[in-house]
C-alpha cells in the first residue's frame, strides 16, 4: 500500500501518543520503509482516534481510511456469523453468510480491489469525445455512469475495452453495496443490456446480472495479459453478491462521517 506522510504520522500519534519518542522512531522507520506500518493496521486505537477527531478524516489519504475501514469490517465479520441486509425502508433480512465474506476478504488480491475501487470514486472525471462527421458533436462521458460507459466500450479500440468493462462492474459493485436504497426506490439505472428493455423499473438484481456480465467479460478479455487481474474480476463476477456485503457494511456503519460528500450513487 502507497500512504503518505499525513497516514504515517496519524498511525504514529495513535498508537504511542503518551510516548513521542516512540512515535518519532516508528515514523522514521515506516517513511523508509512504508509497507512495514501494515502490520500496525488492525489495531483498535486507529478506529477509535478516527471516530474522536473528525478532522483526522479530511487529512488521511482516501487509500490509508478505506484500508482500515475494510480491514475493521473484515474483524467486525470474524467475530459475528451473520450480516444483515435491508430488505424495505424498515425491513431488515438475517443472512449467515459473514463467515464466507470474511473468507472472501482475506485473499490479499481482493481486498485490494476493493481498496482500489473504492478509491476510484473519490473523484468524478469526464471524457471528452468528439465525433466525427455526421452526426460530429462533442460528447462528455463520466466515469461514474454505466450509460456512458457502455457508449464508451463501444467507441474505444479493442484492446482497451477490457477497462472499461471492468469499469462497469465496478460501478454496478459500488452502487449496489453503497447505495440499495437508491435501487430499491426504483431509480432506473441507465445501463440497457440487449435482454433488457429500457424504461422498465431496475431491481437489485439487474445491477448484479449488469455487474456479473461486465466482470466475466472482462476476466475473459485479460486472461493472457493480465492474469492475476482476471482471476479477481471472475471471482467478483462468480460471487458479486458477497462482495457486495462488505460495502454494505462500510454504507451502513461509516459511510456518514468517513465520505459525508457521497450522497446519491453514481449513475
Amino acid at each position: 500500500m502507497q500512504y503518505t506522510d499525513a497516514d504515517l504520522r496519524f498511525l504514529a500519534l495513535a498508537l504511542w501518543r503518551e510516548d513521542p519518542a516512540a512515535a518519532a522512531d516508528h515514523l522514521r522507520r515506516w517513511r523508509a520503509a512504508p509497507h512495514t506500518a501494515d502490520a500496525h493496521l488492525d489495531d483498535e486505537r486507529l478506529f477509535a482516534a478516527l471516530t474522536a477527531d473528525d478532522r483526522a478524516v479530511i487529512e488521511l489519504s482516501p487509500r490509508f481510511l478505506f484500508t482500515l475501514l475494510l480491514r475493521r469490517i473484515r474483524r467486525d465479520l470474524a467475530s459475528i456469523p451473520y450480516t444483515v441486509e435491508r430488505i424495505e425502508r424498515d425491513g431488515r433480512l438475517v443472512v449467515f453468510d459473514a463467515g464466507i465474506v470474511h473468507h472472501m476478504l482475506e485473499n490479499d488480491d481482493i481486498f485490494a480491489y476493493l481498496v482500489d475501487l473504492l478509491v476510484s470514486f473519490e473523484r468524478v472525471e469526464t471524457l471528452t469525445i468528439r465525433r466525427p462527421a455526421p452526426p460530429g458533436g462533442v460528447r462528455r462521458l463520466s466515469t461514474t455512469s454505466i450509460e456512458d460507459m457502455v457508449e464508451l466500450a463501444g467507441l474505444v479500440d479493442e484492446p482497451l475495452r477490457p477497462m472499461v468493462f471492468r469499469r462497469i462492474g465496478d460501478i454496478a459493485l459500488f452502487t449496489t453495496g453503497l447505495f440499495p436504497d437508491a435501487v430499491r426506490r426504483g431509480r432506473r439505472p441507465t445501463v440497457i443490456s440487449a435482454d433488457v428493455r429500457p424504461f422498465r423499473r431496475w431491481r437489485l438484481e439487474d445491477y448484479e446480472h449488469e455487474g456479473r456480465t461486465f466482470y466475466r467479460l472482462a476476466s475473459e478479455s485479460l486472461q493472457s495479459s493480465q492474469p492475476g487481474l482476471a482471476r479477481v474480476l471472475a471471482r467478483l463476477a462468480s460471487d458479486f453478491a458477497l462482495a457486495r456485503k462488505p460495502l454494505y457494511v462500510l454504507g451502513e456503519r461509516y459511510m456518514a462521517w468517513a465520505r459525508p460528500y457521497w450522497r446519491q450513487s453514481p449513475s
